[in-house]
C-alpha cells in the first residue's frame, strides 16, 4: 500500500469517527431520557444529596439527665455537658422510665444516666461509669452526643489524674492535653466526609445509564427496521467506539467541572485541590467510563432494561470505593473487583486532592491506574462491538430478509403479546 493510500484510509477513518460523534450528539439531545441521565441527573442529584445532610453537623441536642448520684461531682459533670456545643440539658428525670417517656414524646433525643456510685468510684481512684442512651434515627445526633460525652469525660479524667500526680511531680496543668485538630474535614460533618466519595460515582453512574439507554434505543429501532438502524453511521468498530467516546467526553466537560468543583463550593465542603489537577484526573476517568458503558450495554435489549440492570449497581460501586468500609480491610476478591471499577480510583484520588490538598503527582498511582484501564476497556468494548453486537445485527438482517415480520414477533413475544 502506497503512502498516499495509507493517508487516505486514515483520513476516511477519522471522518468516520467525526460522523459517529456527530450522530451520537444528535441522538443524545433528541432523547429526553438520555438528557435526564447525562445532564439533569448530574445537575440535580448532587445538590439534593447535599441538602439531605445540610446542616451536616447538629448543635444543642436535647438530653434528659437521670442523676442517681446527686453530688457536687455529678452536678459538675452535667454542667460541663450542658456547656458543650453539641448537647443541651433539657431537664432532669426522676428515673429511667420518666426519661424514656420524654424520649418517646421527642422532648429529648438522649438520656444521660449517672449511677449512684459515680462520685465514690471517682474519689477512690476507680473507674466511674456514665451511661448515654441515644435516639439512633439520625446518626448525626448520636455522633454529637458521643463527642460531647467523650470530651467531658476525658477532660475530667485528666484533671483527676493531675490532682493525684501534681504533689509528687510538682507540676501544673493536665498530664495529657486533649485537643481536637480535624484534618481534611474542618466541619467534622458527615456530608464533607461522604459526599466527596459520592460525586465521582454520580458521574460514572449517569454516564453508564445514558450510554445503555442509547444502545437500547438503537436495538429497538433495529427491531422495527429489519435489523438496521436508520440513525446509525456506517463505520468500523474502532471508529464507532472512539466516536462515541469523543461525544461523551464533550458532553461531560461541563458536568465534571460543575459536580467536582462547584457543588463542593456551594455547600462549603473541603476543596483544597487544584481545579486543573482535578480535571486532568477526570480525563482518563471519563474515557474509561465511556468504554465501560459501551461494553456493558451489550446486555441491554430495551431502553427500560437499564433500570433493572444497572441502577442497583450504584450501591455496589459505593461500597467498592471504600466510603463505608476501608478497602485495605476488604477480602482479596472484593479488592480486585474494586480495582476493575474506574470510579474506585477516581474517588480515592479526588478525595485526597480535595481533603488533603494532594497534587496530581501525589495521586499519580490512581491517575496511571485509570490510564491503564483505558486500553483494557477499549479492547473489551471492541470485542463486544465486533463479535457480539455486529454479529447479532447481521443475523437480524438475514432473518428479516427471509421473514420481514420475524423481529416484530420476537419483540411482541418479549412483551407478552405474541
Amino acid at each position: 500500500m502506497t503512502e498516499k493510500a495509507k493517508h487516505s484510509r486514515l483520513f476516511l477513518w477519522f471522518i468516520q469517527v467525526l460522523r459517529v460523534c456527530g450522530r451520537e450528539l444528535l441522538l443524545v439531545f433528541r432523547d429526553s431520557g438520555v438528557v435526564i441521565f447525562f445532564l439533569v441527573l448530574n445537575a440535580a442529584y448532587p445538590v439534593l444529596y447535599a441538602l439531605i445532610y445540610n446542616p451536616e453537623v447538629v448543635r444543642n441536642e436535647r438530653v434528659v439527665v437521670v442523676d442517681d448520684n446527686r453530688t457536687a461531682l455529678s452536678r459538675d459533670f452535667i454542667r460541663r455537658m450542658d456547656a458543650t456545643q453539641e448537647v443541651a440539658i433539657a431537664g432532669y428525670a426522676a428515673n429511667m422510665q420518666e426519661a424514656q417517656e420524654a424520649m418517646h414524646t421527642k422532648a429529648c433525643y438522649g438520656i444521660l444516666h449517672i449511677p449512684r456510685d459515680f462520685a465514690q468510684c471517682a474519689g477512690r481512684g476507680e473507674q466511674a461509669h456514665v451511661s448515654l442512651y441515644c435516639d439512633m434515627s439520625v446518626m448525626m445526633r448520636y455522633k454529637a452526643m458521643f463527642t460531647a460525652l467523650s470530651n467531658v469525660t476525658q477532660a475530667m479524667g485528666n484533671e483527676k489524674m493531675a490532682a493525684v500526680v501534681e504533689p509528687v511531680l510538682n507540676m501544673s496543668g493536665s498530664i495529657v492535653e486533649n485537643r481536637q485538630v480535624p484534618v481534611g474535614n474542618p466541619a467534622m460533618g458527615i456530608a464533607s466526609a461522604v459526599l466527596l466519595f459520592i460525586l465521582p460515582l454520580v458521574l460514572q453512574q449517569s454516564m453508564i445509564l445514558g450510554i445503555a439507554m442509547l444502545h437500547g434505543g438503537s436495538i429497538e429501532r433495529r427491531r422495527r427496521n429489519g435489523g438496521r438502524d436508520p440513525m446509525a453511521v456506517e463505520a468500523s468498530p474502532g471508529a464507532t467506539i472512539i466516536g462515541k467516546m469523543m461525544c461523551h467526553q464533550i458532553i461531560y466537560t461541563l458536568p465534571v467541572i460543575y459536580v467536582l468543583h462547584y457543588v463542593p463550593l456551594m455547600f462549603g465542603f473541603p476543596q483544597y485541590g487544584n481545579l486543573l489537577h482535578i480535571i486532568c484526573l477526570a480525563v482518563p476517568f471519563i474515557i474509561v467510563v465511556s468504554l465501560m458503558g459501551q461494553t456493558l450495554s451489550a446486555v441491554v435489549n430495551e431502553r427500560e432494561s437499564v433500570f433493572l440492570l444497572f441502577v442497583f449497581s450504584s450501591v455496589v460501586f459505593v461500597f467498592l470505593s471504600g466510603v463505608s468500609w476501608p478497602r485495605y480491610l476488604m477480602s482479596r476478591l472484593w479488592w480486585l473487583v474494586g480495582d476493575c471499577v474506574p470510579g474506585t480510583w477516581m474517588v480515592n484520588g479526588y478525595v485526597l486532592m480535595q481533603t488533603n490538598g494532594a497534587t496530581l503527582y501525589q495521586v499519580s498511582h490512581q491517575y496511571w491506574m485509570l490510564w491503564l484501564q483505558v486500553p483494557v476497556m477499549f479492547i473489551l468494548a471492541y470485542l463486544v462491538e465486533r463479535y457480539i453486537n455486529r454479529r447479532r445485527y447481521r443475523s437480524w438482517i438475514a432473518a428479516s430478509e427471509d421473514n420481514p415480520n420475524v423481529l416484530t414477533r420476537i419483540e411482541l413475544a418479549k412483551n407478552g403479546v405474541g
